[in-house]
Formats: structure tokens, sequence, C-alpha cells
């Protein structure tokens, strides 16, 4: 969650709220969906967040926030949280580069070594997979300073900004001594029915080519030029954010996809802008897509028209 401000949480126990969606005590155990708390906060802090739960894997842990009246608690919803971290996996960690056959296999071992089965070269979606056959072994290790299980959201911490998150997909913060949950900053661009300008008119993102035309910005103004490159990324419980502008155009865009002043979609607010525009909406929401999608114009600049605003690319 986000937020700033102080505030208190109830539930099954008690905790304070420092910070950017964070709590200092969280219950025991889980309290119930429905159940009672209270943020006595400054204007702006929004949830209290706790997780419960020894699994390894984040997503398989228990997650509740409290928005200042009830918790809300959400349980693993992947299957594949039903099996044991190393389900499928040999029992020693792999080297990293080494073919492997089972893209679905993803293996947790002792120590914090996270190994997963790619068929994106370096082991990674994004920006773009750079598609590889056969499929190989990518690893990674906690980051220097960081427990070797990733903590708990609302336990203590001691070193102020270490960021022990597993990839881009979340971030875990400490800020003000305790550990904070954040969505990470995957570049995952916008959404398939995103409007793009072109001399022929708006164009689904999902429907543009390489070659295809499109309006972008050199220092004199607006060009048309061809696009030099289009990217495609496929995701799973992703979330954007959704804003809507003045003109009317509702955006659904990833938090970390640059704005063509050098913010992201993550930093848009309600009564701010973004390309002159005035954002009535912004708020992060569950995605509804299979995949994601960006281009890349062939202009210095790389930017593009989205519904109307000027935004930066991903692919550049």
């Amino acid at each position: 969650g986000t937020g700033t401000g102080t505030g208190t949480g109830t539930g099954t126990g008690t905790g304070t709220g420092t910070g950017t969606g964070m709590t200092s005590a969280c219950p025991s155990a889980p309290p119930s969906s429905g159940d009672p708390c209270t943020l006595d906060g400054q204007p702006g802090f929004t949830v209290a967040q706790c997780t419960w739960g020894d699994d390894p894997r984040p997503e398989c842990r228990v997650q509740g926030l409290c928005d200042g009246t009830m918790w809300v608690i959400t349980e693993p919803s992947a299957p594949a949280c039903n099996d044991d971290p190393l389900a499928g996996c040999d029992p020693t960690a792999p080297d990293p580069g080494t073919v492997c056959a089972d893209t679905a296999l993803d293996c947790w071992y002792a120590g914090g070594r996270h190994c997963w089965c790619s068929d994106c070269q370096g082991g990674s979606p994004y920006p773009i997979c750079q598609t590889i056959d056969p499929p190989e072994w990518a690893c990674s290790s906690p980051a220097a300073g960081c427990p070797e299980v990733v903590p708990q959201a609302g336990t203590s911490c001691s070193d102020e900004g270490l960021s022990c998150g597993p990839d881009c997909e979340l971030q875990v913060l400490c800020e003000g001594g305790f550990w904070v949950w954040q969505v990470g900053n995957c570049p995952r661009c916008a959404a398939p029915d995103t409007p793009i300008a072109t001399p022929r008119g708006d164009v689904p993102i999902a429907e543009l080519r390489v070659g295809d035309l499109v309006y972008s910005v050199e220092e004199d103004g607006f060009v048309v030029v061809p696009i030099a490159q289009v990217g495609s990324t496929p995701v799973v419980e992703h979330r954007v954010m959704r804003v809507r502008l003045e003109s009317g155009v509702v955006l659904e865009v990833s938090a970390a996809h640059p704005t063509a002043d050098g913010r992201t979609f993550a930093d848009l607010q309600v009564g701010g802008s973004l390309d002159g525009q005035r954002i009535l909406e912004s708020e992060l929401v569950p995605y509804r897509h299979a995949r994601t999608h960006d281009i890349l114009p062939a202009s210095k600049t790389g930017s593009y028209l989205a519904g109307g605003a000027l935004i930066g690319s991903t692919l550049r």
C-alpha cells in the first residue's frame, strides 16, 4: 500500500503505522477479513500492512491490509503454493546459464538462493524477453545485508533504505525501522487497447508493428516517424496505474513506465497533470490482460502519444 503519515492499526492484535503502508507490530496470526481496525494518522496514510507465513515465496504468504475500518486478508492464490518450494527441483542449486528443460521450474533453496528455468536471455522478460532456445537456468541470491528469507511486512529492520525484494516484481524496503512491501517497478508497459496517435488516427498499441508510422517529438515539435521496435511482455497477477485524464481518456500503464518529462506513472497524483492534462483519478489496480505492450518510435526522444498524452518508452 502507499501513503504517508502516522497511524495505528488493530485487528486480532494492535499495531502502529509509520511511513508508507507500514506497521510496527502486526497481530501474531492473521485476523479475519472484516475484523475492525483503525488508522488515526495524518491525511494520506491509507493502509497498514502485514504478512504472515514462513514460505520463502512472497506470493505464498498471507497478506493483510488495514484501511482504517477493517482488515482485508488475502490468502495465497497461486496453485503452486500447495507444492514444496523445491518441488521438481534438483536438491542442489544449478549453475546459472546451464541448460534446463521445464520453464515451469521455480526453485527456492536454503540460504535464499532462488533459481528458475527461463526461455528469456538473462532470465528476465523485462523490458522485453529476448527468447533463447533451449532455456537456461537463472539464479539470484539476497543482496548484501538482507536476510536469507524475504522479511515479513511490518517487522522491524535497522538498515534504513535497504532494499531486499526478490526481483522487480516486489520491493521490500526498510523504512522508518520497519519492512515495507511495495509493488515493484518492472518496466511492463501499457494495456493492449491503449490508443496511440498515428497519421491514420488512434490505433490500439497491440495492433502496431515495426515500420508503422506514429507521432513522436523532436527538437522542433511533433514529427511522424516509423516504429523501430515493439515489445510485449507476459504478466501474471500484475497491477497497473489506472489514470483518468480531464479529456476523459483512461490509461492503464505499469507503475514504472516513464512519462515524457522524466517521471513514472507511479508518480502521477490526482490534481497533478500528465502532458498538460489534469489528472482526475490515479490508482493502482489489478491488470485485466495477459500481456503488456510498448513501442519505440524512431525519434531522438522515443516518446509517443497515448490517449493524447505524450509518454516515454521502456524500450528506449
